[in-house]
């Protein structure tokens, strides 16, 4: 059974106040020292999650262009002992930017920063803005995927992913920026656990399939493969007859999860309700790293709740570990941590704080993270959020848990 060990809460002193209930929380660890970020706060513990200490992502940096605007990153390159922090920025008219950070300890005032526009990119790339990151590191680069939107209509143009060398960022040097990007799919995702190759995916819209892709560190080129995988219904998430199902109005089968350990990729994503379930739930589909072949799709689900918004990660030792929210049926957006058990493809599964409210807004977020705990071999540690004494922004409270099989 998985067993949380710890749950910390990050109260209004911690977030500034300025936490939202689309929180999209991400974090990272050296040890002791923690960092998490999310709409719209920065907190660092120098405690293992005891304390916290607000940081505010509008004034630690300068401000430019039209200012921060949301989505954040956090990540901790552990072979240069290095902190990088992504920021979004709002745009205007002709685009947005986007900020990466680095400090080697974290510190409020030790920052150095990169900023790129997405002309930086592509010169012809005008009037297009950056927005959905997702961030990973090989041996030698920081890998950051974005999608593309337009300014005028705000739809869907293409994907990119950049790749920016870690010991450029590690000497605050001037950064060579590698680019690729496709319009024919979207919203990528990276695997947690790659070393000297990038590996990303999505999902087609013309058949059932998982296209994964990879970037070596030593090639220009990115590969892709195709994967069928069964077919999945997309919304919609929310029921008429189930008021505490209002919380998923903003889901979408866009991948959230993704893993590389011991010779096998997998993914996940949320599915809406079908013939054989009767709430939303978490598709995965494994494949074998080698063939290419799918192995199985052990996904998360119950007959009396939805789950939705996974994060995967493997420990040190390589399990799996997943961070989702479950709820509806009468339960309020509650977290919920677990691991693969590859002998039997099932999830067991373990309940962390629940919400007393529905968010006001109907809405949730994008995102949660999870990654490798770097003090235990076997433990893992995750970000989420819940709801307590109301519905509104005041009411939200971040967490971060840590457990363990």
């Amino acid at each position: 059974m998985t067993t949380i060990v710890d749950n910390f809460e990050l109260d209004l002193s911690a977030t500034g106040g300025q936490a939202g209930t689309i929180t999209e929380p991400s974090l990272a660890s050296s040890g002791k020292r923690i960092i998490v970020t999310g709409n719209w706060f920065c907190s660092r513990s120098t405690t293992g999650g005891k304390t916290w200490k607000f940081i505010d992502p509008y004034t630690e940096l300068p401000p430019v262009d039209a200012g921060f605007c949301c989505d954040q990153l956090i990540h901790y390159c552990k072979s240069r002992r290095l902190w990088i922090w992504l920021l979004q920025f709002s745009a205007n008219s002709n685009g947005n930017m986007i900020r990466v950070a680095v400090s080697s300890s974290g510190k409020p005032g030790t920052w150095t920063w990169w900023d790129t526009r997405p002309q930086d990119i592509e010169e012809n790339w005008d009037h297009v803005w950056l927005d959905y990151p997702d961030m990973a590191e090989t041996d030698a680069n920081l890998l950051l995927s974005f999608n593309v939107y337009s300014t005028t209509s705000n739809r869907w143009q293409k994907a990119v992913v950049l790749r920016l060398p870690l010991d450029q960022l590690n000497a605050r040097e001037k950064l060579t920026r590698e680019a690729w990007s496709t319009t024919g799919f979207g919203s990528l995702r990276f695997a947690r656990g790659e070393g000297s190759t990038a590996i990303f995916a999505s999902l087609s819209t013309s058949r059932p399939s998982l296209e994964i892709f990879r970037w070596p560190d030593s090639e220009s080129d990115v590969s892709q493969v195709s994967v069928l995988v069964t077919p999945w219904s997309n919304g919609p998430y929310t029921s008429s007859t189930d008021a505490t199902s209002a919380w998923m109005n903003r889901l979408d089968d866009r991948i959230t999860g993704g893993w590389s350990s011991d010779g096998v990729l997998g993914f996940a994503w949320t599915a809406s309700a079908d013939a054989l379930h009767p709430f939303p739930y978490v598709r995965v589909a494994r494949v074998d790293g080698t063939t290419n072949e799918r192995i199985d799709e052990p996904d998360l689900w119950n007959s009396d709740r939805a789950w939705a918004y996974p994060a995967i990660s493997p420990n040190q030792r390589g399990d799996v570990g997943i961070v989702a929210f479950c709820g509806a049926g009468g339960r309020h957006p509650t977290l919920g941590v677990g691991r693969l058990d590859p002998s039997t493809g099932l999830w067991n599964m373990t309940l962390g704080a629940a919400s007393t409210h529905p968010p006001a807004a109907r809405a949730w977020g994008d995102y949660l993270d999870i990654q490798a705990d770097p003090r235990r071999t076997t433990y893992w540690m995750a970000s989420g959020f819940t709801l307590r004494g109301g519905g509104e922004r005041g009411n939200i409270l971040p967490r971060v848990l840590i457990f363990k099989p």
